[in-house]
């Protein structure tokens, strides 16, 4: 079979070229396909029964909209662990940044937690020392993963040793874990005891304060669905139960609720785009896509190698019907040819490999996930991908196989033919066959483009605010009562136009609470919020002031809290612009009373996967844990290099933690980022390989076509007549093609783009471009082939 193989790619060595090229680059992207998918499918699945392993989660019904949150108030973990025997574990996490100061060397860790002592039997790490059952048993107690402790202490058994963290509290630490996985839908370099946190102010919280993340153990009998509905009645009864001040019933039969409810830990990643989640999560609509791309650049492939196979079959005929004439049976013969096909797909198999290895440093680049070549050596990995080489080389080759194996031999060797023809039915599989291709390569650009104009509208809509030359400080809470005094001696630079403080900036407002008004007929409306910390923290954004008026220096030591609303609020209090700017607001709670001064424009507080909310700016903060300047353009080297002077000046023990608010923005959109730019790639392959198959079917045509061209050439048929006469019966294919994959293109994109609350409309300009980019293609690959026959001398075909 391999003798055979050989020989035959001797004898045709453009062929087999072109069918190895095809393959080989069609199996590399279907491996980067599979391990991006992978990946994206099996998060949190590495805990050991994590079926059984659940999120509480809360959608807060209000009358006028719903909140998602994925962290809840702290009772909520101890009062179903008390109430229901089903659950074998219950755990909670916060996340929070760490200064941890090791041999008088600071570091600044992003990804520390705060968790309950039995967060290790719910969420089994590997251990490199300590133990699990005591690792977080005690105050003062630290867990470092292992690159934490390399870098700490250079040894991964740190077990023991001392560090300081919050400034001056001394912690041990008690264990060391191996890294978290990189699909895991939190991530933590640094956990230590909650009982370290602030969870003692809010024990007993259950309205406020969504500060954490609970998650449950079921036993293996319990029925969820029962369990979940239980459960969300025993809360809300709980909630009435610890809820004063109000009527509670008549809070809920005003439209409000607390609908607590249970999230699969393995649908966190792909299902979930709740209010503060640990990280932005992935899209199903994305791994539905590339899935889809995988599987249309496999079918393109494929039928590369069938319509190569059969353009070429007139010069195997002979060979065959030789065989046959020796006694090999049909069967036989098509064992010859798909074992020929196998050891094709098989040898691309292995250079693709080959090449996946090259291209998997950039692949990890442009994906932003850290893959080691130990993925492609993994057995199961290896397994599945030889006997994905061999039922695509069956699935290639089967058809090749059926019509070159049905050869007359008396009939071949009489007439010396080398074409067997080409009847109706197989003249309809052909076509079938490159209108396929064709239409999910129209699918897959169409997908690309529209996947290319969300990012670029994401990336210059107007937001409805100033995003440039912002620079935010993270940790100006340090500076504490210096950071009026560094923030007035910074302004005074030629190259920083202003300065302001605040808990939040646009984008990243995750702050919300509940507001009402007597026009709102005592309907609360759930508002985002963040504080301002002086006068500047509204106009530095460039806010459009719709009524009433900006904050005033005085505001902010006035015992009387003022605040600023945007129109999406004014309208869900039931308020007048007018109205608005002049009124009062009140928490439903009680506990704030807040005068309204003013009116902004809406503008857009959160990402544009989110509907404009209402958003409420109030003072009250005793001090802002953030600093934004404005720096003159083109000024943002020399503003840097001040800022971080007076920094050293002001706490020389603290490092800076600043960033542009336009670059913390675009990680909003990093999903859609990394689709765009692997689209892109794949799009390109994708549009290549349509282009082999057209190659290859104007190979067939010309091939069963040479004697009938030559006689019309004879007989006074023109090089253009040729080139019409091939290029009309082959655009007709690629024209049906285009009309079954418009709709289809259509639709994916629009589901796709329905996962943005601000998107795109997919146009007719955008479908033209997609119609002319295959066009393009075909009409290059059909040329060749057709021009050569179109020039070719009609005494030369005729002698053959």
């Amino acid at each position: 079979m391999i003798k055979f193989f050989l020989r035959n790619a001797r004898r045709n060595k453009l062929y087999y070229s072109i069918n190895l090229i095809g393959l080989v680059l069609g199996t590399t992207s279907t491996i980067f396909i599979y391990l991006y998918l992978q990946n994206e499918v099996t998060y949190d699945k590495h805990f050991s029964e994590s079926e059984r392993v659940y999120r509480v989660a809360l959608n807060r019904v209000y009358p006028n909209n719903e909140v998602g949150w994925a962290s809840i108030p702290a009772p909520i973990s101890g009062a179903l662990k008390s109430n229901f025997p089903e659950i074998q574990e219950v755990t909670r996490l916060t996340d929070a940044d760490f200064m941890v100061k090791v041999n008088n060397e600071l570091f600044s860790e992003k990804h520390g937690l705060y968790a309950d002592p039995n967060f290790f039997k719910i969420f089994d790490f590997e251990f490199i020392e300590g133990d699990p059952n005591t690792a977080l048993s005690q105050p003062r107690q630290v867990v470092l993963t292992e690159s934490l402790a390399l870098k700490y202490f250079k040894t991964a058994h740190a077990v023991g040793k001392q560090l300081i963290i919050r400034d001056s509290l001394n912690y041990q630490v008690s264990a060391v874990i191996k890294d978290m996985p990189q699909n895991s839908h939190f991530m933590g370099d640094l956990i230590a005891p909650m009982e370290d946190s602030f969870e003692s102010r809010y024990r007993n919280v259950w309205g406020t304060a969504f500060f954490y993340y609970t998650y449950i153990k079921l036993d293996d009998k319990t029925v969820v669905d029962s369990f979940d509905s239980k459960a969300r009645q025993f809360l809300l009864e709980q909630m009435a139960a610890n809820t004063t001040g109000m009527d509670f019933q008549k809070w809920l039969d005003d439209g409000n609720s607390y609908d607590y409810f249970l999230q699969p830990l393995a649908d966190i990643h792909l299902t979930s785009n709740l209010r503060w989640e640990f990280m932005p999560n992935g899209k199903k609509s994305n791994v539905q896509l590339f899935l889809a791309v995988g599987i249309f650049i496999l079918i393109i492939s494929s039928i590369n190698y069938v319509n190569l196979s059969t353009a070429k079959a007139g010069k195997r005929m002979r060979e065959l019907g030789l065989k046959k004439i020796m006694g090999a049976s049909r069967v036989q013969l098509i064992w010859q040819l798909l074992g020929e096909s196998v050891v094709l797909t098989t040898v691309s198999a292995l250079l693709a490999t080959l090449l996946a290895i090259q291209l998997l440093p950039s692949f990890s680049e442009l994906t932003a996930i850290k893959w080691t070549y130990g993925a492609l050596l993994e057995p199961y990995f290896l397994l599945l991908f030889g006997t994905f080489s061999v039922l695509l080389g069956i699935i290639s080759g089967v058809y090749p196989a059926l019509k070159l194996s049905n050869v007359y031999p008396t009939k071949i060797i009489a007439t010396n033919s080398k074409s067997g023809g080409e009847s109706a039915q197989e003249r309809w599989i052909r076509n079938i066959l490159v209108g396929l291709q064709f239409g999910v390569s129209l699918v897959v650009i169409v997908s690309t483009m529209v996947v290319y104009e969300q990012n670029q509208y994401l990336q210059t809509v107007d937001l409805g605010y100033d995003k440039e030359n912002l620079l935010i400080i993270n940790n100006a809470g340090e500076l504490r009562n210096q950071l009026a005094t560094y923030r007035d001696k910074l302004v005074e630079s030629p190259n920083i136009l202003q300065g302001s403080g605040m808990s939040s900036v646009p984008g990243f407002v995750n702050g919300a609470t509940t507001y009402t008004t007597p026009q709102s007929d005592g309907n609360p409306v759930n508002v985002s919020f963040f504080f301002a910390g002086d006068e500047h923290s509204a106009e530095i954004f460039g806010l459009e002031l719709l009524a009433g008026r900006n904050y005033r220096p005085g505001d902010f030591i006035d015992t009387t809290r003022y605040a600023l609303i945007n129109r999406e609020a004014a309208n869900q209090l039931g308020l007048t612009i007018n109205e608005a700017a002049n009124s009062f607001i009140n928490n439903t709670s009680g506990t704030r009373r807040l005068k309204v001064i003013g009116v902004v424009e809406d503008f857009h507080i959160h990402s544009l996967h989110e509907e404009i909310r209402p958003l409420v700016i109030s003072t009250g903060m005793r001090s802002p844990n953030m600093l934004v300047f404005k720096i003159k353009e083109s000024k943002n080297q020399q503003a840097i290099q001040e800022i971080e002077s007076q920094w050293a000046e002001f706490i020389p023990a603290k490092p800076i933690e600043y960033s542009f608010l336009g670059n913390n923005l675009e990680s909003l959109y990093e999903s859609e980022k990394h689709t765009q730019e692997l689209f892109s790639i794949f799009t390109l392959l994708a549009m290549f390989l349509a282009g082999f198959g057209m190659y290859g079917l104007s190979a067939y045509l010309t091939e069963l076509k040479r004697k009938e061209v030559a006689i019309r050439k004879t007989l006074g048929a023109s090089e253009i007549w040729i080139l019409k006469y091939f290029t009309v019966k082959q655009l007709s294919v690629i024209g049906l093609a285009i009309v079954i994959g418009l709709p289809i293109a259509y639709y994916l994109g629009n589901e796709w783009l329905s996962n943005f609350a601000y998107r795109i409309e997919i146009g007719f300009g955008l479908m033209l471009l997609s119609v002319a980019t295959i066009l393009v293609i075909g009409l290059l690959a059909i040329g060749w082939y057709s021009v050569k026959a179109a020039l070719e001398n009609p005494v030369n075909m005729l002698r053959e």
